[in-house]
Parts: structure tokens; sequence; C-alpha cells
């Protein structure tokens, strides 16, 4: 991953749909690190919100640059959402969100034809274990490359003479 060739997609991590996912506490943690790490790298960050989850829960609705409403489970098929990536004119995306073996997978699915894909697990997660592990199952299998928040921040971070170095450090730590 190059930060100047990334984009991120925080997919459906809504106040209704949260406190039912299993280890939220942790998941929305690693997101805030990774999405603070990619506003310092200036990589573009999209939201998406689907209809009738409410908003995008207060913690992580600072991040994105972009926040788009969706019907389909996949936002490749949101009209709005492909203009943004088009605008965008990235070729790698890091996805994150909720659920795991809904939205993540299907998004990841129709975006690996046209993306290189890199899913953060511990950014992710379903209401139960089995759907998120057979899901990342099945991402894997069709080339979607799984990694972490901490191990996406370091790629893009490149090098520890990077002038961003210190800073990212202190997300890391959790500082």
């Amino acid at each position: 991953m190059e930060s100047d060739r990334t984009f991120v997609v925080m997919i459906d991590m809504q106040e209704r749909l949260a406190p039912r996912i299993e280890g939220i506490k942790e998941i929305v943690d690693n997101s805030k690190k990774l999405l603070k790490a990619s506003k310092i790298f200036g990589i573009p960050i999209i939201a998406t919100e689907q209809i009738k989850l409410g908003e995008t829960i207060p913690e992580l609705r600072i991040f994105p640059d972009f926040t788009i409403k969706k019907t389909h489970f996949s936002c490749m098929r949101e009209k709005s959402f492909l203009e943004v990536v088009e605008n965008i004119g990235k070729e790698k995306c890091i996805l994150l969100g909720i659920e795991t073996h809904i939205c993540i997978l299907q998004t990841a699915m129709d975006m690996i034809e046209d993306f290189e894909v890199y899913v953060a697990v511990d950014c992710t997660g379903s209401r139960r274990r089995f759907d998120k592990e057979v899901a990342l199952q099945r991402m894997s299998s069709r080339g979607v490359v799984l990694t972490t928040a901490e191990t996406a921040i370091y790629e893009l971070l490149e090098s520890a003479e990077n002038e961003k170095f210190r800073e990212i450090l202190s997300i890391v730590k959790g500082e």
C-alpha cells in the first residue's frame, strides 16, 4: 500500500447496528487508529450509511471526507459511491466496517475486479463470529488481502525515517 494510491471506505459503522456487533469496542478503537493515520497521510475516506440504521457512530463521524447513503449492501452498486470513487482516482482500497459477512463481503467481491482490495480485519465485525470468519475466508480466496489496522498503518508509513513517524507512533500507541 502506498498512501498516494490508496483510499479508505468505512462501511455502515452506524448507531443502530454497532451495539449488536461482537467486539465493537475493539473494532471502533482500531478503526479510529486507522482513520486518524489515514488523515495524517492525506488518504481520502468515504463513509457509507445503510438507510434505516441511523448515522455513523459519533466517535467515527469526524473522519470521512465523503458520506454516502446507500440501499444496496455492496457499495459498488450505488451510483453516488461510484462517482466519488472515480473522482478520487486511486487504485487501492482499505475496507473497514460492519457487517463483515454482508456489506464488507459484497463490496469487496465487487471491488476486486477493479481495485487492489485490503480488509482491515480488526476493524470489521459481525453479530456472530462464525459469519465473520467465513466471510474472511471467502474474500481471501478471491484475492482480497486481509490485514490489520496496525499493519496497514506501518505499510503506509513505509519507514521510520518518514517525517510523520512520531505522529503515527503516538496513534498506534493510543496516546
